[in-house]
């Protein structure tokens, strides 16, 4: 995406830490709710399906908008769209704050997403661009505040429920995201605005293509209803299919004569190795999260009594090893290379599935209920660090590949991983609809292993560095490499 000059030593302080902040905070605008969702349908007077649709509305609308936000990025300029999205994502709460009943609470929060989606492709963009040579120990920070975020969401939203109400979670938290908004005005380095290709029938398919399998996704999960899935399901195909024609009869007619208009992505882009194993690991990292977080707490309170405060903290492991895993990730990602990172990454969401699987299983047999908890514990330990290896790693791979240069590619990257969450959701969903609740981690790990062939079919160098973005201006930037993020 578009390139920047390097941050003045005093700035970048501010900068680097404020665009971290601003991935916990996205990360906490969609999990938030999660605690208080009970408090939320009593006072509401909402069913159980539709309490489920004011969560999941987030996330089929940051899914969908995030190709479009990534493109946007490098229309307008990273600095000036992710702070114009952020006031929209402030203005989306306000509303949810105030509402009176369901309608309103689900628009309020798909709007949200929407704003959200500028989050990861303009955060990723921003600190690659600003400090190129630290792209692997960026990521791994990156990683870490995704693992912030999953950490403080729940917490946050149901003590600030018990406090003041349920609605002082979106109050409180358009505060923090107007403070950073002030924080990144003032510090984040000012982007060049690029002119990248627009070709609205290719991002018009792309947008229904996304959207249509995010919410068939969803609506599976929930065991239908069938025929809105299936219908869904062929408008995602063909959304896919003409984005993908539309986009491929464009790149020839710009190879064939020079004046013809560019597509709005190089398809190349998208069948380049690194970026199908980038995609592959973050889509990982992300379905293990989902199953994870709605798993492992059905299970401690179905089978183990377990109350929300007792779930809460075991769960709360599984954030903490991301958080703390990130350094390490990008230490091994800097001294052995991305792929070696992901594959590590792999090797112990392979190790936590039966980890968990045999906590599950043994619950029943008379096991000491501390016993259990802490297999549980132990497994997810072994998956948040995992998923903190190929996050970072995945982004890596993806941001020193030539598709990582593509707005449009990393939006397209960034859908895979809120597609590949509402997998893991609905797979949670539907295993405990059809009593197979024990085979939920075991296909997760089959996955992962089908990840590890792919690393091996696919491998080959490691990316080389994407060059220095030029400098724009002349005083900081000849200090960019002196200074630490």
């Amino acid at each position: 995406m578009s390139a920047t000059a390097g941050p003045g030593r005093g700035v970048g302080r501010i900068a680097y830490p404020a665009l971290l902040a601003t991935t916990a905070l996205g990360t906490m605008s969609s999990n938030v709710i999660n605690a208080p969702l009970w408090v939320i349908r009593t006072d509401l007077g909402m069913t159980a399906q539709q309490s489920v649709l004011a969560v999941s509305a987030f996330t089929i609308a940051m899914a969908t908008a995030v190709p479009l936000a990534g493109w946007l990025g490098d229309r307008l300029g990273v600095k000036v769209f992710l702070i114009a999205a952020l006031g929209v994502m402030v203005l989306a709460e306000l509303t949810a704050a105030s509402a009176t009943g369901l309608e309103t609470l689900v628009s309020a929060r798909a709007v949200q997403g929407a704003a959200c989606s500028a989050i990861p492709p303009c955060v990723q963009a921003a600190l690659v661009s600003t400090w190129p040579e630290r792209t692997a120990r960026t990521m791994g920070a990156w990683a870490s505040a995704i693992g912030v975020g999953q950490a403080v969401g729940p917490p946050f939203g149901g003590l600030l429920t018990e406090a003041l109400g349920w609605r002082w979670v979106f109050l409180v938290h358009a505060g923090l995201v107007l403070v950073l908004m002030a924080l990144l005005a003032a510090s984040m380095p000012r982007t060049g605005r690029r002119r990248p290709p627009m070709h609205v029938a290719a991002m018009a398919w792309l947008v229904v293509g996304g959207g249509s399998t995010a919410t068939a996704v969803l609506l599976a999960g929930q065991t239908g209803p069938w025929t809105a899935v299936a219908l869904l399901a062929a408008c995602a195909v063909l959304g896919w299919w003409l984005f993908a024609h539309l986009s491929r009869r464009r790149a020839r007619r710009a190879d064939a004569d020079g004046t013809a208009p560019r597509p709005l992505l190089d398809p190349a882009l998208l069948r380049d190795p690194a970026y199908l194993t980038a995609a592959a690991g973050a889509g990982l990292a992300m379905g293990t999260l989902a199953v994870a977080i709605v798993a492992v707490p059905l299970f401690l309170g179905a089978e183990l009594r377990l109350g929300p405060a007792q779930i809460g903290l075991v769960v709360l492991t599984l954030a903490l090893a991301m958080t703390a895993a990130g350094p390490a990730a990008a230490r091994v990602g800097r001294r052995r290379g991305s792929r070696v990172q992901l594959s590590r990454g792999v090797v112990l969401v392979v190790l936590a599935a039966p980890v968990v699987t045999v906590a599950m299983a043994t619950s029943g047999l008379g096991v000491a209920r501390w016993v259990v908890v802490s297999l549980v514990v132990l497994g997810l330990v072994l998956a948040g660090i995992g998923i903190a290896f190929a996050q970072s790693a995945a982004a890596t791979e993806l941001l020193l590949s030539p598709a990582g240069r593509s707005g449009t590619a990393v939006g397209i990257h960034n859908m895979i991983r809120f597609l590949s969450m509402a997998a893991g959701y609905s797979a949670v969903s539907l295993a405990w609809a059809t009593g197979a609740s024990l085979l939920v981690f075991p296909a997760l790990a089959v996955a992962a292993l089908g990840l590890l062939l792919l690393l091996r079919a696919t491998r080959g160098p490691e990316p080389a560095p994407a060059p220095p973005p030029l400098p724009t201006t002349a005083g900081p930037a000849t200090r960019r490499r002196k200074d630490r993020p």
